[in-house]
């Protein structure tokens, strides 16, 4: 490969020379390292994330988490105001989507319920059912299972269902209004057609798929 400085002509000052030799110096820089998320030092990791427009990030996260949702970035700016969007970044925070309904839809009887699907809800509104763990710290305040007076009162923490509405924040088109249930347990009902073996009684829950 020819320098710089062989180009120059034979009355080339020490500028000019000193120019030239800069020009075709070799940094000690790992640029390639640095701007690749598997293998960038993790110091570098809230920057590289600026600058491949990560949407969703929790400093707290652990490495490999972090790695993943930069790495992931371009595919996941594609996907979103769409439903494998709300998946994606949901998963990231440790969150299941099991259900989801854009409107406008159609009331159907026999497949919606009086009081859970809206009617004549306009476009540009979507509803989710997510399934998060919640985390409830020791001797929490849980009815029917704590005594009164020995307990501090601590309830559950609400950081997993912040991060999943951060989530879907991030997930969803600007335009789009969203709303989220979070109860993914509902009460057994005949018409599940439990077996009378035992198995279920009666005030028992099961799991909910449907909004």
């Amino acid at each position: 490969m020819t320098d710089a400085a062989d180009l120059l002509p034979d009355n080339a000052r020490p500028f000019e020379q000193a120019l030239a030799h800069a020009m075709t110096d070799t940094l000690p820089v790992p640029i390639a390292q640095t701007l690749d998320p598997s293998r960038a030092p993790a110091r570098f990791l809230p920057w590289l994330a600026v600058h491949d427009g990560v949407r969703l990030w929790f400093s707290d996260w652990p490495e490999t988490r972090r790695r993943q949702v930069i790495g992931e970035a371009p595919l996941a700016a594609w996907l979103v105001g769409t439903r494998p969007g709300a998946v994606t970044f949901l998963g990231y925070v440790d969150g299941l989507l099991l259900d989801a309904v854009a409107y406008p839809t159609r009331f159907v009887f026999g497949r919606a319920r009086v009081g859970r699907a809206p009617i004549g809800h306009p476009p540009w509104l979507a509803r989710y059912l997510v399934r998060v763990r919640t985390l409830t710290p020791p001797r929490a305040l849980v009815g029917g299972r704590t005594a009164l007076g020995r307990s501090r009162l601590r309830t559950p923490s609400r950081e997993p269902r912040r991060r999943c509405l951060a989530a879907l924040v991030a997930a969803k088109a600007p335009e789009t209004e969203y709303r989220v249930d979070f109860g993914h347990a509902r009460p057994l009902m005949l018409a599940d057609g439990p077996p009378l073996d035992g198995t279920f009684h009666l005030g028992a829950y099961v799991a909910r798929r449907k909004l």
